[in-house]
């Protein structure tokens, strides 16, 4: 019998960055020849056939078997991750910083910290550490780790079936994130004001993301919309749960132009999404963010909305512009998507002696 390569995480989500890339490394191990599950402490009803309780995981393990554990956030799976009779492999897939949820949220406050301690412990003895990019490894690297790489999370972009997006009658802004304290949303609803009260009179702005553990955020941002008078050119769908992926499709298809105001991002994901869709990207150079969009997007150093707005004034007038900005973004989509993740994961693993 092969070797297994495991997969542990604290919270398995469908629709979740953490969740979808998990579950495409574990398909790559499995391509790898390694036999491979997902173990998670908290799962998902929507996609429960694709993981099983943490508990279970110290039951089905051999001699020989390694676990990867993707650490995000403080769970007790850290715990038995740390106890595990297996080879320990860890992706740092980041930890968003406690300053952002305080006043929001003291639970998640809480887990976070509780997330630098896990980082701390596990760094210094997993066999070898793993991030998505060079933002992530330098923050693992600061944690204790001594063995580590990047190795890029793979991205399956294609669930949601890109195509290029149609422009609407209207200017319609996208933003995809989770609706949390880092993510920027009120200097969204600031660049919304500068654009309806200047030059873009009829520009909407959507953001789609869940509000889960962040509803007093969420709260404050439609009293901020208000005081802004921009409420009724505001949509913010997803609720608790977020939208399907068709539903998240058709956000992208029918965007004009997608703005990141995020101050702190491991990957971000959605600037891929919205390249794949032909959509002018624009995003505030914080995090892994400009990794990320790379040459694809434009990239502001500044978050005054009056900037801001003027940049997005520019793309929907000036079409050679519009052009050029969705041409790089597919490239740039393209050569993200067509990393050889699968045989960097395994070069990587074989590097720590880790072989089906």
């Amino acid at each position: 019998m092969s070797v297994a390569l495991h997969h542990l995480l604290s919270d398995f989500a469908a629709g979740d960055a953490l969740g979808t890339i998990t579950l495409s490394f574990r398909d790559i191990s499995r391509e790898l020849g390694f036999r491979s599950e997902i173990f998670s402490n908290v799962i998902d009803p929507r996609v429960a056939v694709e993981a099983r309780p943490a508990d279970e995981l110290e039951t089905v393990l051999r001699p020989g078997d390694a676990v990867m554990y993707h650490l995000s956030i403080g769970s007790p799976v850290a715990r038995l991750f740390e106890r595990l009779p297996a080879r320990k492999l860890l992706y740092y897939q980041n930890i968003t910083p406690a300053a952002y949820y305080r006043g929001v949220n003291e639970r998640v406050v809480a887990r976070i910290e509780q997330a630098h301690a896990d980082a701390r412990r596990l760094m210094p003895v997993a066999e070898l550490v793993m991030a998505p990019t060079a933002f992530n490894l330098a923050e693992a690297r600061a944690f204790g780790a001594d063995r580590a790489m990047v190795v890029p999370s793979p991205l399956p972009v294609s669930r949601l079936h890109p195509r290029p997006a149609l422009a609407p009658p209207d200017p319609v802004l996208l933003f995809v994130g989770r609706i949390a304290p880092n993510k920027g949303h009120a200097d969204l609803l600031r660049v919304l004001a500068a654009l309806r009260g200047t030059v873009q009179p009829t520009a909407r702005l959507v953001v789609v993301g869940h509000s889960l553990d962040t509803e007093p955020y969420l709260r404050g941002l439609w009293r901020l919309a208000e005081s802004l008078g921009v409420t009724d050119a505001v949509d913010m769908p997803g609720g608790r749960l977020g939208l399907s992926d068709a539903e998240l499709g058709a956000r992208y298809a029918s965007s004009s132009v997608f703005l990141c105001m995020s101050e702190h991002e491991g990957i971000c994901v959605p600037v891929v999404e919205a390249m794949s869709f032909e959509v002018p990207v624009v995003a505030y150079a914080a995090g892994a963010v400009p990794e990320t969009v790379g040459e694809g997007g434009i990239l502001l150093e500044t978050r005054d909305p009056l900037v801001w707005a003027a940049t997005v004034d520019r793309i929907l007038r000036d079409g050679v512009l519009r052009a050029r900005l969705t041409a790089a973004g597919r490239r740039r989509s393209e050569r993200v998507r067509a990393a050889p993740i699968a045989e960097l994961f395994q070069a990587a693993l074989a590097e720590a002696g880790v072989r089906p």
